[in-house]
């Protein structure tokens, strides 16, 4: 995949406004063929499932699911296509979820326009996985690095509760955006606590934080 005016690229985001600007910059610049716009993962499912795409660019959490929930969708029903993660957060431990995810880039939603599109022709074109330079002040990850120990150890939805803990939502806001109970979400914070051996929730997100941002090598 080489040619940007050849790509058929899918949008998704929680803001229309966000997929609006993306369509009209991303036709106007690259000719990209914007095929589709998704709001809700289950819009983005129903999309990968019935139209072809080349490229997803999607947020982090998308309304509707848990963090990376569409990235990992692609994966599944277009595994040909390239995705890249559009996000407010620069945290190196979303980065490295990311791209471990199958994401090729995760780049900052505050970049300027001019800055936002070549890496995205990038990702079209084959580029290394590469993150936002002011995530944790690194540039690149090599691809499918491994997790970090301390992600490994928690599962899929116990680290889609400490993403939501990292926001600093707390447990009512957090099971409302998971959409699953009060209880439910306790139950998953001791075990992170326990898996992690950490003393608290600040402690547990400080902890992952930390060891990702150690486990990036730059180039």
């Amino acid at each position: 995949m080489t040619d940007p005016a050849s790509t058929r690229v899918l949008l998704v985001d929680g803001s229309q406004l966000i997929t609006e600007g993306l369509r009209i910059s991303l036709h106007r610049t690259h000719c990209f063929r914007v095929v589709g716009i998704a709001h809700t993962v289950a819009d983005a499912a129903r999309s990968l499932r019935g139209t072809p795409v080349d490229l997803v660019v999607t947020d982090f959490d998308v309304p509707g699911a848990g963090p990376l929930r569409t990235v990992r969708d692609t994966a599944q029903h277009r595994p040909g296509a390239r995705v890249v993660v559009l996000s407010n957060a620069d945290s190196p431990s979303w980065a490295r979820a990311a791209l471990d995810a199958g994401a090729v880039a995760y780049l900052l939603k505050t970049s300027p326009v001019a800055e936002l599109l070549p890496l995205i022709v990038a990702a079209v074109r084959g580029a290394p996985a590469t993150i936002d330079a002011r995530v944790g002040s690194l540039a690149r990850l090599p691809a499918r690095m491994p997790p970090p120990a301390s992600l490994g150890r928690l599962s899929a939805r116990e680290f889609d509760v400490l993403a939501e803990m990292a926001k600093g939502l707390d447990n009512a806001r957090i099971a409302q955006r998971l959409f699953i109970s009060n209880d439910t979400v306790k139950t998953h914070v001791k075990a992170i606590l326990r898996k992690l051996g950490a003393r608290d929730r600040a402690h547990a997100v400080a902890m992952v934080l930390s060891e990702s941002s150690d486990s990036f090598v730059t180039t």
